[in-house]
């Protein structure tokens, strides 16, 4: 890498798509022209002067970056993974506020910037999307900027600027992959009986449901085991979720991974992320936490870099541990907030 400069600046405080956020706003501060450039030709709007916010905060609704002059608001969206479900209701409520807003500005718009092809049908609005490999093309022209140039490293280290080229070696790695797979299977069925007398039989990628731990994995890039409605109420999406995480959130490596997630809108999140506050330590004392909030909602996580089982002497049953332990740690969080009426064994 020849700018390490956001590399060092990034930890594990922060969830990858939130840094990138931030450091996208910074850069474009750093240079007006550069700030209305990318308005006019990544966001696709006419105009000059603009200003760039981020996490900007609408009653309930919280807006990644906001473009505005005194003619224009733009609200933009920039994910790296999202489920589709929730990024549809986001949406909507983007649409709502920006609807309000015309009262103060005559054009309104909303953009979606997404690390894959994940395409949203909005209607009604000025919008639009694009990749975030499309954002990097845009940025190469202006990589004289040091700022502009060690973003640019930061994104390709952390593998977000997309594919540019398919060769032999990419093709010869494919051969392998059904034996990956194999492995990840036997890894997850391994835990399969834990995980049940722990919070229940899975609901998705279950044993041998290997075309459906597949398709999430092309979807959320990460190949996993899960229980949803871990949490009464409804209102919104709850679960436990154990996989192995292609999703990078903290760096460039594939992690294990074990996590709760908690829609916004259901019905028990401010109860669940109140609990959460009061016992964090229960998570925090161990390697790899990570709390991500997002618009949609919030996830606990623990995970652990996979290369660091490679010297291990029994390597899948050491994974098998891990897991299992991690697993216990999120139960033992379940077992001290019963106000949450938790929907697992007792």
């Amino acid at each position: 890498m020849e700018n390490p400069l956001f590399s060092q600046l990034f930890h594990n405080t922060y969830g990858l798509e939130d840094f990138i956020t931030e450091i996208l706003a910074g850069v474009l501060r750093s240079d007006p022209a550069l700030l209305d450039s990318f308005v006019n030709k990544v966001l696709g709007i006419k105009g000059r002067d603009f200003i760039v916010e981020t996490q900007r905060i609408y009653s309930d609704l919280t807006v990644d970056l906001v473009f505005s002059n005194k003619k224009n608001l733009c609200f933009m969206e920039n994910t790296i993974q999202a489920i589709v479900k929730e990024q549809q209701h986001h949406f909507e409520k983007c649409q709502i506020v920006l609807e309000t807003e015309q009262q103060n500005y005559p054009n309104v718009y909303l953009r979606y910037c997404s690390k894959y092809y994940n395409t949203q049908e909005i209607k009604d609005i000025d919008f639009a999307q694009f990749r975030i490999a499309d954002m990097c093309t845009f940025l190469e022209s202006y990589s004289n900027n040091p700022l502009v140039s060690a973003f640019l490293d930061f994104l390709e280290d952390n593998n977000m600027k997309g594919i540019t080229e398919l060769n032999t070696d990419d093709l010869v790695a494919i051969s392998t992959f059904t034996d990956t797979i194999r492995k990840m299977d036997e890894c997850l069925d391994s835990i399969a009986t834990e995980f049940t007398m722990l919070f229940g039989y899975p609901t998705h990628g279950a044993p041998r449901e290997t075309q459906e731990r597949l398709k999430r994995l092309l979807e959320l890039n990460s190949y996993r085991m899960m229980k949803h409605d871990i949490l009464p109420g409804g209102g919104g999406w709850s679960e436990i979720t154990v996989c192995f995480d292609y999703e990078k959130l903290t760096g460039t490596l594939t992690n294990l991974a074990v996590w709760y997630w908690c829609d916004k809108a259901h019905h028990q999140y401010g109860l669940f992320k109140d609990f959460f506050n009061q016992n964090k330590h229960l998570f925090s004392i161990h390697p790899g936490f990570l709390f991500e909030e997002r618009p949609t909602g919030l996830r606990i996580i623990l995970q652990k870099p996979l290369i660091e089982f490679d010297q291990k002497a029994n390597r899948l049953q050491t994974i098998h541990d891990w897991f299992v332990e991690t697993l216990k740690i999120f139960r033992q969080f379940a077992d001290k907030t019963p106000e949450l009426n938790w929907n697992i064994p007792l």
